[in-house]
């Protein structure tokens, strides 16, 4: 799980400095070591240190790394610990092939022992570095060209990878090959772009080409060649012109990109809601007439299918499962022809749902599914595709992604409801008026909960773990919220069905214990007064996510978020997640921590 970029451009520039900034852009793809390889003078410069990107500039002088082409590399650790070793660039033995990759090598022992078994020698713990040895040893030993010993080398690899090759052997080329790991070309009048990820280049250009599987790419100053290094068959694809704008990556003035997403929900969801998108339809339709029916997420995204789930029960009639995407061989003697598995995806690039529905489309299931990223893995091996709309998501800890998912469930949920009968005419309609009005309701839940969520965190982040109780459908909220408390506070939040807590949790809790509970006014309210009684009984701190204007579960709030009357029923995972998100968010930024960067995670997992 890296960030990648390569620049080869028709003037010799500063290009470490553009470089570095690329590579800003991705930091949330990794954040363990940065590094750069340029050519200069037809020798290949290798810059790089463990550390994030401001550590290692503060350590660096990036400005001295000049010349017309250049990769660059921030790494999030795999195969050995993050040190400026196994920091990317790697090199082979002369220093004249460099390679930077994001992915997993799985055969590299195999092949790293037999490279060794012909006189190389290594420089780090990682499975990457054997890619420029390999390539070292078919060019110099067995007189390859470049091109053809790259590729040779890439038919070799087994698992996933997008690596970018440069050398002082053809100092005016980047190589380019991928496998199950993401990599875009950006394309400028006077240079070219390869990387990991489009927020990397979109200040520069929002011309964009997306590679495939088993593809490798020639980039020149004048242009790119796509191949498939399987066939070697030449491949014309047009760019395309994405729509986001260069600005929607950047902070817009708030301190972090988590806060600064949180409250870009209401203009996301209201992105989703205006787009018409024929596959709905299409995707409740084959969902009602499917025999069995799997959602497959990793991470926030799982949760969100929960709510698919329920939903898919409540207004279908039909059996239906949200398992883990890591889970998946679980369910695969149950797979065939009529199955539908919807994936549920932010990048569209987690590897774990890439190879779990590789495998479901082989065994003949239907692939339908939602993905924020137009062209990505998963969208490229779907039959049909709903997308989010969200645009780009920086912080590592998910938001606005979270609540697109969860309107698509919705969507899919009313669309089912309608065909079966379970929600007639004039429900179908008012609950559609509802869906209209969500972005309101959303940005009211934000102006309402900021302050006192913020109140709330200096109290909060003095704590060393909590609970999130919620029943129903509304454990799925508390599922998302303690895990947002987690990954960026370091506070160890578990959720719990609250009609569960009495069987174990309930022991822990004492004296001024936080416990978090998701309480809208529906059927689960009454049972919900009970629980929170019990755990005030133990001494447990009350903060309750509730129904504004609900006096007799405010009676028992220690403190209390507000949701806007109307919402405790229909489409309640959507603004009952916003407080928690803004709750999580000030209580890292009180322990003085960057909610942006949590210890340990990356934006996009890209490996098993």
């Amino acid at each position: 799980m890296c960030g990648i970029v390569g620049i080869v451009q028709q003037q010799e520039t500063k290009i470490g400095k553009t470089i570095i900034e690329a590579l800003t852009k991705l930091e949330y793809r990794g954040y363990d070591s940065v590094g750069i390889a340029s050519i200069f003078d037809n020798k290949v410069l290798i810059t790089k240190d463990q550390g994030k990107i401001s550590e290692v500039t503060e350590r660096i002088d990036i400005n001295k790394i000049k010349g017309k082409i250049a990769i660059g590399h921030t790494r999030w650790a795999t195969h050995g610990p993050p040190t400026k070793e196994n920091a990317h660039p790697h090199t082979d033995c002369s220093g004249e092939i460099s390679v930077i990759h994001n992915g997993i090598v799985e055969n590299f022992r195999a092949l790293k022992e037999e490279l060794l078994n012909q006189g190389h020698s290594f420089q780090s713990e990682t499975d990457t570095e054997i890619i420029p040895h390999m390539i070292e040893q078919l060019v110099k030993k067995e007189d390859i060209l470049l091109k053809e010993a790259i590729i040779q080398v890439v038919r070799r690899l087994e698992g996933t990878f997008a690596i970018c090759v440069v050398s002082s052997l053809e100092p005016d080329k980047i190589f380019c090959a991928k496998r199950d790991s993401p990599l875009v070309i950006g394309i400028n009048s006077d240079r070219m772009f390869c990387a990991s990820d489009i927020p990397a280049f979109l200040d520069k250009t929002r011309k964009v080409v997306l590679l495939h599987d088993d593809e490798f790419v020639t980039l020149s100053s004048e242009g790119y060649e796509i191949i498939d290094f399987n066939t070697m068959v030449k491949i014309q694809r047009k760019p395309h012109i994405v729509s986001w704008k260069p600005e929607m990556a950047q902070k817009a003035g708030f301190p972090h990109f988590m806060l600064k997403e949180i409250h870009e929900q209401p203009n996301s969801l209201a992105d989703y809601i205006r787009i018409k998108q024929p596959a709905l339809n299409k995707i409740a339709d084959k969902i009602y007439n499917a025999e069995k029916i799997f959602l497959l997420a990793a991470g926030t995204a799982h949760y969100s299918t929960l709510t698919g789930e329920h939903l898919i029960r409540k207004y279908a009639k039909k059996s239906c499962s949200a398992i883990i995407s890591s889970e998946y061989e679980s369910i695969t003697s149950l797979i065939d022809e009529d199955t539908v598995i919807l994936p549920v995806s932010q990048s569209g690039e987690t590897m774990d749902t890439i190879m779990a529905i590789k495998n479901a489309k082989e065994l003949g299931a239907s692939i339908l599914s939602a993905v924020n990223v137009i062209g990505s893995t998963i969208t490229r091996h779907s039959d049909e595709v709903l997308y989010l709309y969200a645009g780009p998501e920086i912080g590592v800890a998910a938001t606005k992604t979270y609540t697109a998912q969860t309107i698509a469930m919705w969507d899919i949920g009313l669309e089912l409801g309608k065909l079966s009968g379970e929600i007639d005419n004039s429900e179908y309609l008012a609950a559609r008026k509802l869906f209209q009005e969500i972005p309101t309701v959303v940005k009211q839940t934000i102006v309402r909960n900021e302050a006192r969520a913020n109140h709330i965190a200096s109290w909060f982040a003095k704590k060393n773990s909590s609970f999130y109780l919620g029943r129903g459908l509304n454990l799925q909220t508390a599922n998302e919220g303690a895990l947002k408390m987690k990954e960026i506070s370091y506070i160890h939040s578990e959720a719990y069905p609250a009609g569960e807590s009495k069987h174990g949790p309930i022991a822990l809790v004492e004296e001024d214990y936080p416990v978090v509970f998701v309480a809208p006014k529906d059927q689960t309210n009454k049972k919900m007064i009970s629980n929170i009684m019990e755990m005030k009984a133990r001494g447990a701190t009350a903060i309750i996510v509730m129904e504004e204007g609900d006096k007799e579960i405010e009676e028992l709030a220690k403190w209390k978020l507000e949701v806007p009357k109307g919402y405790s029923e229909m489409l309640t995972t959507i603004p009952y997640i916003i407080p928690l998100q803004v709750l999580a968010y000030y209580t890292a930024v009180r322990k003085n921590l960057n909610p942006d960067y949590p210890k340990n995670l990356s934006k996009v997992v890209t490996v098993l």
